[in-house]
This record gives C-alpha cells, sequence and structure tokens, in this order.
C-alpha cells in the first residue's frame, strides 16, 4: 500500500492527489459491486455517466462507449445490477469513481431474462408445441402423482379427488420439489411412474405457491424435457395462479394450482352420472354406427367388384389386397363399435337400481301408490305393496313399530 512519506515541504494539490489516485487505482484493480442505478445520464458521445446506490451510501460511475457497445442489454434507471471494473480518480474535480468494464442483473431480474433465454431456446426444440401434447383421457382409473410427500399441495389433490368416483386408484412418485437436487428427482419421479407395470392414465406434477427462486426447478431443462419424453399425459399445477414455469409449456395440461390440477384430472361423480347417456340411446346410436358400417362396406364392395370387372389382369392383385384391407379395417371399426357398447353397458349396469334389487333390497308402495321411507308412514290395517326384482306382494298392516 503506497502512502506518503515524511515531509519537509508541504505537498500540491496536484500532488496529493497523484498519491491518493495510485493508492486508489492499485488498491481496487478488480472489484464488484451490487447496487442500483441513479440518475443516468447517456452522453452523445456513447459514454454512460450514473450513479450506483444502497441504503446508505452513493458512488459514481461510468460506462465508456467502447464497453457499452458490448453490453447485450443496455442498464435501465432504477434496475439492480452487479458491476464489476475498477477504481479510478479524475484530478481535476478530486473524485473518484468506478469503471465499469461488465454488468449482470441482480436477484430475480437476473432469474426473468435466463427464463426467457431457457423458454426460447426450449419452444425452437419443438417442446412445446401443441402437434407433441397428448389428450388427457376422460374418464381415468389410475392418477399418478409427482409431488412432495410432506407437502400440502398432496393433501390438497387428495381432498379433491375423494369426491371422485371410489374406483380411482391413486399413486404418489414422491420427490423433492425445491433446491439444487431437486429437478433430478421430479425426472426421475416421472419415469417411476412411466416403468410401472400398471401405468396410471394421468399424471399429476404439483407444488404449491412459492418466490421465483423456489420455483425454479421447474424451470431446469431436466424437468421440461422429462415432461416432453413421458408417455403419459401430464398436468400442471405449480404456484399460485399468477406462477408461470417451463414446465407448464411442456405439460399436455397446464391448472392453475394443485387443486385445480385434480379437478382436470377427473369430472366428479355428479358430472360423469349427467354425462352418461341413458341405455336405449346408447344402443341406438351403436345401432346406427354398425349399420353405417355395414352400409359404407356394402357400398365399398359393389364399387370394386365394378372395379375388378373392368381392370385387366395385372391389376387383379392389386385389387384384391386392396379389398382385403378393406374389409380388415371395416371389421376392426365393427368390433371397436361392439367394444364400446359392450363397456357403456357395463358402465350403465352398476347404475340399474334393478341390480340393488337382486342383492336382497326391496321397494315398499303405501296405499297411496308412494315409496315408504319410514314405518311411520302407515298404520294398522294399511294395504301394503312390496316389489321385489321378480315381481311383488300384496300385504296388509297388523301392527307398525316405530323407532325412537
Amino acid at each position: 500500500m503506497l502512502s506518503v512519506p515524511p515531509q519537509k515541504q508541504p505537498l500540491s494539490v496536484s500532488e496529493l492527489t497523484v498519491c491518493i489516485k495510485q493508492v486508489l487505482e492499485q488498491g481496487f484493480s478488480s472489484v464488484r459491486v451490487l447496487g442500483e442505478i441513479s440518475r443516468l445520464n447517456r452522453q452523445t458521445s456513447g459514454h454512460m455517466y450514473f450513479t450506483i446506490k444502497d441504503e446508505g451510501a452513493t458512488l459514481s460511475a461510468v460506462i465508456w462507449k467502447s464497453t457499452a457497445q458490448r453490453l447485450e442489454q443496455p442498464p435501465e434507471e432504477g434496475q439492480q445490477y452487479i458491476f464489476t471494473g475498477h477504481i479510478s480518480l479524475y484530478p481535476p474535480q478530486g473524485r473518484y469513481q468506478l469503471i465499469v468494464s461488465s454488468l449482470e442483473l441482480a436477484g430475480s431480474g437476473a432469474l426473468a431474462i435466463e427464463f426467457e433465454r431457457r423458454k426460447k431456446e426450449f419452444s425452437e426444440r419443438g417442446w412445446f408445441a401443441p402437434e407433441i401434447k397428448y389428450p388427457v383421457p376422460s374418464f381415468p382409473r389410475h392418477i399418478g402423482i409427482v409431488t412432495s410427500e410432506t407437502a400440502a399441495a398432496l393433501q390438497d389433490v387428495k381432498k379433491v379427488l375423494s369426491t371422485r368416483p371410489g374406483w380411482l386408484q391413486l399413486t404418489l412418485s414422491p420427490t423433492l420439489v425445491q433446491g439444487s437436487a431437486a429437478a433430478s428427482q421430479i425426472a426421475h419421479a416421472l419415469k417411476r411412474l412411466q416403468n410401472m407395470q400398471n401405468k396410471p392414465d394421468v399424471i399429476l406434477l404439483v407444488r404449491g405457491g412459492g418466490s421465483p427462486e423456489d420455483l425454479w426447478c421447474f424451470n431446469e431443462e431436466t424437468v421440461v424435457r422429462a415432461i416432453v419424453e413421458c408417455d403419459i399425459p401430464v398436468i400442471t399445477g405449480i404456484g399460485h395462479e399468477i406462477d408461470i414455469s417451463l414446465a407448464d409449456f411442456a405439460a399436455d395440461k397446464q391448472a392453475a394450482t394443485p387443486s385445480n390440477a385434480a379437478e382436470i384430472a377427473c369430472p366428479d361423480r355428479e358430472t360423469l352420472r349427467k354425462q352418461m347417456p341413458r341405455i336405449a340411446l346408447l344402443q341406438q346410436l351403436m345401432h346406427h354406427l354398425l349399420a353405417d358400417a355395414q352400409k359404407g362396406l356394402n357400398n365399398q364392395n359393389i364399387r370394386l367388384q365394378h372395379v375388378w370387372t373392368r381392370a385387366h389382369d395385372a391389376w387383379r392383385m392389386h385389387l384384391e389386397r386392396q379389398h382385403q384391407s378393406l374389409c380388415l379395417l371395416t371389421s376392426q371399426q365393427i368390433q371397436l363399435a361392439r367394444q364400446c357398447l359392450e363397456q357403456e353397458q357395463g358402465r350403465l349396469a352398476a347404475l340399474n337400481p334393478i341390480a340393488v334389487l337382486k342383492r336382497g333390497y326391496t321397494v315398499s308402495y303405501g296405499p297411496d301408490g308412494q315409496i315408504l321411507t319410514h314405518a311411520a308412514c302407515v298404520k294398522p290395517d294399511d294395504a301394503v305393496r312390496v316389489h321385489f326384482q321378480d315381481g311383488d306382494i300384496h300385504t296388509q298392516v297388523k301392527s307398525v313399530e316405530v323407532l325412537s
């Protein structure tokens, strides 16, 4: 460290300033400073003069034109940066300043820039394209959940799904959802569900709210790639409604919250009941489909017969293959329609009241023909009709006992 040697004669202001300049510039030849830009002044010469400040102090700074031309983004008033440079002293004014050689956004600003960079890169790879997304099944039987086993988001999802049909199977694939190790664990949790023998029909990737730093793992390439490569539809419910992540862009369906993701994954019982068509209408629809398919097959056969008659011998093998392919396709369509009919009949049968009567239950009707729901609805000597699965019996009430 330089110092002023013992002196007999006083130093001039210039001499003292030179000493101070040497001390500052040698002692602070490379520094990094965190602060906010204030009083930014862009000169026509291309230089930029401004003040770096925090809660307790200010520091004059300059970016020379040559440095400014290399910056990817010009600095902005009121924004916080990390400045790299060296301290210099301007002798005519006796004022020191930071000569900035580079700067970078600090805190959330830097994350926002990195978010946009990755978003652009992943989009150019085609990872967000609508055509690669899977449709979410309307009636899932098995739902996979990827989140922390101690997260409140897991309880929110379970609460919503508890109102769904009783056949629903839930499988948790636990993982960290925050921190440096979270991204690889999330990707592994998704892969674990895909490797199950009984795979889920849909996967919920969920996490509660947090800061941008807390949710950053959902912007990592490892997670986004795992979602894109997942062969099971993925619904994301990450953070609150205002939160957005790159995982949301890659998902087959994005939900605002974990609870909303569960609501999207499976409709509730009442909605399912309203969506289920009556069996007569379903049968009629299936008959129409089968008739149309048969009609189409007949028309195709007639057209093929005409072509066959007019064609030369050289085309006979080719036309025969076309005919066989058409028959196979039509047969497959008919078989698929029949399978759909059988599935819907099975679902409707589960809702049929006759099935309840077959388990030993009966329905009783009072003298006025109304269904009896309480013993107090009848009195002695009343005529009662009891309906079984195979018929009715008529009886007369001898006595009535009402439980208190």
